[in-house]
């Protein structure tokens, strides 16, 4: 551990505390706990940041909006607005945060809207006329004002939450034992050919309760990138590109692209970076005659900015190991019916 985080586990102990505190109020409901009529998955995890919640957002809404009228409502990290938030079409980026704008691109026909807290979003939603009866909220593990229908924590594979000290001096947002909470357990960005041994050897430390399922998963990207047009990876294998991220954590996306023998650049940017023009300009004078791959995320947020031609995204899937799909979409349906 380096040095810095060592000094700072005085901190941390003070704020395990606080945080164990804190869930046990809400664990005797001496803190109030409100549960809605009809089904709520909480997407979540125990660290800070990059374990993948917004790749499984889209999938459980790819999955379940043809079935269910659905609500995706998130906090808006980073926007710079605040309070309730309906989207629509013309919702900006900085109005409604990046992750909500990229569900919203992606997914028009579903209602998106954000609120820092996630009850007085629900109820305002409903007020809103919104016919939807199934909500999946991003990132609300933490949120235990509310009591979600299921509970989905995300926990990545190279930093599992059971190696992992609380913050500051690690990365955990609560106790690791707050994973108890947890109805499915999903160990992402997984290696594709990872073995039953070292599964089983997870599955073992995780120590899941009776009720607790455990999943892994494993990130999938796909043989082209996407911009204006379609352009297959054989096209720019061994050119010159420029990568731009701004996310927590890019290294699956830059060991995909070196083994699809794509040379680039990276422009690496902090998560959530909010692109200015001066961001803009310095990525166009690195791509001179040079495509840009980008996430889908900061794909959509240069392009608010200005329309570049040279600009496309790398597209991923989650991809369950172990042929578990069947086995979490059971799972899944029997808390939402």
């Amino acid at each position: 551990m380096p040095l810095l985080r060592i000094l700072l586990i005085p901190f941390s102990i003070l704020y395990y505390l606080f945080q164990l505190i804190r869930n046990k109020l809400f664990d005797l409901n001496i803190l109030k706990t409100t549960k809605f009529n009809f089904p709520v998955i909480a997407i979540g995890n125990l660290s800070v940041g990059g374990t993948g919640k917004t790749p499984l957002a889209n999938y459980l809404i790819t999955k379940l909006k043809s079935k269910y009228n659905l609500t995706f409502l998130s906090r808006g990290y980073m926007r710079n607005t605040s309070g309730y938030i309906l989207a629509n079409e013309s919702s900006s980026v900085n109005e409604i945060g990046d992750e909500p704008f990229l569900i919203k691109q992606t997914h028009n026909d579903i209602t998106v809207a954000v609120c820092e807290n996630r009850v007085y979003g629900i109820e305002a939603s409903l007020k809103s006329k919104n016919e939807s009866y199934l909500f999946i909220l991003d990132d609300a593990f933490q949120h235990r004002s509310l009591k979600a229908s299921i509970n989905i924590v995300l926990s990545k594979f190279n930093q599992p939450f059971f190696k992992d000290f609380i913050i500051p001096s690690g990365n955990l947002r609560e106790p690791a034992s707050g994973i108890n909470r947890a109805n499915i357990i999903i160990i992402s960005k997984c290696p594709y050919n990872l073995s039953e041994t070292i599964k089983n050897d997870f599955v073992r430390k995780i120590n899941p309760n009776s009720n607790q399922k455990v999943f892994f998963t494993s990130t999938k990207y796909k043989n082209y990138v996407l911009g204006k047009y379609k352009l297959n990876h054989n096209k720019i294998s061994k050119q010159g590109v420029v990568l731009v991220t701004g996310i927590a954590d890019s290294t699956t996306l830059e060991n995909f692209l070196n083994k699809k023998n794509i040379i680039f650049n990276h422009l690496k940017f902090n998560d959530h970076h909010r692109y200015s023009k001066q961001d803009i300009n310095l990525i166009k004078s690195k791509s001179k005659n040079k495509n840009i791959i980008t996430t889908k995320k900061d794909y959509f947020k240069i392009l608010e900015i200005e329309n570049l031609e040279n600009l496309f995204y790398q597209d991923i899937n989650i991809e369950f190991l172990f042929n578990d799909e069947k086995n979490f979409i059971k799972e899944l349906n029997k808390f939402i019916k």
